[in-house]
């Protein structure tokens, strides 16, 4: 009979860990296909494929539930954000560029992304347990952009024009707002329009010598 090794996760724990994250992407699914008004905790439990008691077992609330929905949709991004930036070299201008792209609807699973946060953007508004969370994910994003700038004002490529956080938080703003007029088919702002449109207004704010290059392709082991 198998045993499990003191700090082991058993059979039990791997397979609640596996049930918890089929809900999670079901969830997310749902939401982007369905809205939030139709999204129902039955709907979402066929879609994972478990049982209405095993949902609630997890989640014993809508709230709960997408709160941790908004969590692990940006963990799976981040880790592919991560992937890219690497790929995209060491010059921060490369960096920067291929990070705030990721911060657009420029992929299919970005655009799926930015969908989910569009429903729940109001119950982030509405709700304090949701926009904590909101916030920290912002935080994230936030940070990210703010150490690349940094590595850039340190290599002397960057000569921010404000300080480096509000620097961080202007280019995320801008990326908001530029990408939801992208998903909405604004027929002014295509997704070629925002980009150019962010690589020359962030080339101002970081004090670049010119726009900011394009980004760094996507390589397709990333599965973006």
């Amino acid at each position: 009979m198998a045993t499990t090794r003191p700090g082991e996760p058993s059979r039990r724990d791997l397979a609640a860990a596996e049930a918890r994250t089929r809900i999670l992407a079901a969830a997310a699914d749902c939401l982007v296909r369905d809205g939030l008004a139709r999204t129902r905790m039955a709907g979402i439990a066929k879609a994972a494929g478990v049982s209405t008691g095993l949902l609630h077992y997890h989640f014993d609330t809508k709230e709960r539930l997408f709160a941790a929905v908004l969590t692990y949709s940006h963990g799976v991004s981040s880790v592919l954000n991560r992937e890219v930036v690497q790929r995209a070299g060491i010059r921060p201008a490369q960096r920067l560029s291929t990070f705030l792209d990721r911060c657009l609807p420029s992929d299919e699973l970005l655009a799926h992304e930015w969908l989910l946060w569009q429903e729940l953007a109001l119950l982030c508004v509405r709700r304090p347990e949701l926009a904590a969370v909101g916030a920290e994910l912002y935080e994230d994003l936030y940070a990210a952009v703010a150490t690349i700038v940094a590595d850039g004002l340190a290599a002397g490529v960057f000569a921010p024009v404000m300080d480096v956080r509000t620097v961080a938080e202007t280019a995320v703003a801008l990326c908001d707002g530029l990408g939801a007029r992208v998903l909405a088919n604004d027929p002014r702002m295509g997704l070629d329009d925002a980009r150019a449109t962010l690589a020359a207004t962030v080339g101002v704010l970081v004090g670049h010598d010119g726009p900011l290059p394009r980004p760094a392709p996507v390589p397709a082991a990333t599965g973006a």
